[in-house]
């Protein structure tokens, strides 16, 4: 089984699982009212974890561009389907992988977008943000609460699916974005891509800089 068909067998039985295993969305109530608990922590309605992971997947879209945002596609950019995921969440990220073809080395000059990518003020706010969600998180965590409300609301539920497809689209990029900057695919790797967020976000500040200068070795991906 080649890459692409995982990631679309993974991506489907994600969806199946929300849509058809966990609660009906006409029982769940208004998205806004999960949303507002979520985003403002109206902790009499929200329990602590539910927020992390809410507001941990808007980390994701960042961190994809940040790693997506060098690919040569030809007519098919990566960025819009990267950004598209701040409303979207990950389908049409997936889209992108599904179509995505054997990569090359970086192509310069760098764009303004690639430049925004590369930088480490943007890597620093990430991995920030990401600490300061992870240790309210799980500081004030409440897996009762969690369960519960991760059982009986379908927001919930699809937030850390979404979550979990964004660490699995991160992994299966993470090796062409290595290569394209001459860093070793070594044990590091499985630290940046098995530990969500926190690796990715730590492999963005620590990564090197793309070559300034065209790469011509190619590589499969794909």
């Amino acid at each position: 089984m080649n890459k692409k068909t995982l990631l679309a067998v993974i991506w489907t039985l994600g969806w199946i699982d929300v849509f058809f295993f966990f609660p009906p969305l006409e029982q769940s109530g208004s998205v806004m009212t999960y949303a507002n608990a979520a985003m403002n922590n109206h902790t009499d309605r929200i329990d602590a974890l539910n927020y992390m992971f809410f507001n941990l997947l808007g980390i994701w879209p960042f961190v994809m561009i940040a790693v997506l945002a060098q690919d040569l596609q030809g007519k098919i950019k990566a960025w819009p389907f990267a950004f598209s995921a701040l409303l979207l969440g990950n389908s049409a990220l997936y889209i992108y992988l599904f179509c995505r073809k054997e990569q090359e080395g970086f192509v310069a000059p760098k764009t303004y977008l690639v430049r925004f990518a590369e930088s480490k003020i943007l890597a620093l706010s990430l991995l920030a943000v990401t600490l300061y969600l992870l240790y309210y998180g799980f500081k004030y965590a409440d897996y009762q609460a969690f369960y519960s409300i991760w059982s009986t609301s379908f927001y919930a539920t699809a937030i850390t699916v979404d979550f979990l497809l964004f660490s699995i689209a991160f992994a299966a990029v993470l090796s062409d974005d290595m290569r394209r900057r001459n860093m070793a695919v070594n044990p590091l790797f499985w630290f940046y891509a098995l530990v969500p967020l926190l690796g990715s976000t730590i492999y963005l500040l620590v990564r090197k800089k793309l070559p300034t200068t065209e790469m011509t070795v190619s590589w499969s991906h794909m």
